[in-house]
């Protein structure tokens, strides 16, 4: 008889369930399994698991799987560090992952869309005082861009980025369903500090113009405007961005 502790989180980066797979041929180890619990709080704060222990005839993995398909997808290891860097990975943002949440509330042109982004990472950090994603936010020609969003999307030129995205996931029941998006951002480190941000910069300037965005960004002795140089794609740091936004709002 073998005895297996099994704690899984979803990995909304790589799109899979990550778990940690600890088995033994005797009682488990209750102070070791306690060990794994405080080493992870401690090096990524809270986290949310699913918790599972079942018992099979061998301590290797397959015959966990065996036992019962629910584990069939999940990438298990036994390492704690290496358990430990995915949730870590998983709590950082990219500007990428702000910009799919955004596109799945509403469509939006790709020179929208960065104007977006940038007044949301403004408000994050007045908010915070953190990065909401570690992407730089450079002054290009018509405004704050965020270079990596910039080759996503630029091929959309003026149309409108339709983006959709392929999965669901069902939270509790089959009721609730939310979107990958929604979950990479909300289970962020300041998960619910981001999805305000995106939500009143949305909600206050969502139905803009573009350039009427890209105006605003223009503005005398803004962030933009000081940090400006043709062809040079300068970055916007964040004390510029903290010295008038503080201001303004």
């Amino acid at each position: 008889m073998a005895y297996h502790f099994i704690a899984i989180i979803s990995d909304f980066s790589g799109g899979r369930r990550i778990g940690w797979h600890y088995s033994s041929e005797d009682r488990l180890d209750k102070e070791y399994i306690s060990e794994f619990f405080e080493t992870v709080k401690k090096k990524c704060g809270k986290v949310q698991f699913g918790i599972h222990k079942l018992s099979t005839d061998s301590t290797s993995w397959e015959s966990v799987t065996k036992k019962d398909s629910f584990f069939g997808d999940v990438a298990v290891t036994g390492d704690i560090t290496s358990f430990i860097e995915v949730i870590s990975r998983d709590k950082e943002l990219t500007a990428y992952d702000v910009a799919k949440f955004v596109l799945s509330f509403k469509p939006y042109s790709h020179l929208k869309l960065q104007k977006l982004l940038y007044y949301i990472y403004a408000e994050f950090l007045l908010k915070t005082g953190e990065k909401l994603f570690k992407d730089p936010i450079l002054a290009f020609k018509y405004g704050p861009v965020v270079e990596d969003i910039f080759y996503k999307y630029k091929s959309h030129g003026k149309s409108i980025i339709d983006y959709q995205e392929d999965a669901t996931i069902k939270i509790l029941t089959d009721d609730l369903v939310v979107t990958p998006s929604f979950m990479k951002v909300v289970s962020s480190e300041y998960g619910i500090e981001a999805v305000e941000s995106i939500t009143k910069v949305l909600f206050e300037y969502g139905d803009y113009a573009p350039f009427r965005l890209v105006n605003m960004t223009h503005q005398e002795g803004g962030p933009w405007q000081r940090a400006y140089e043709p062809g040079q794609n300068c970055v916007i740091t964040d004390e510029l961005i903290t010295q008038y936004h503080q201001y303004a709002t």
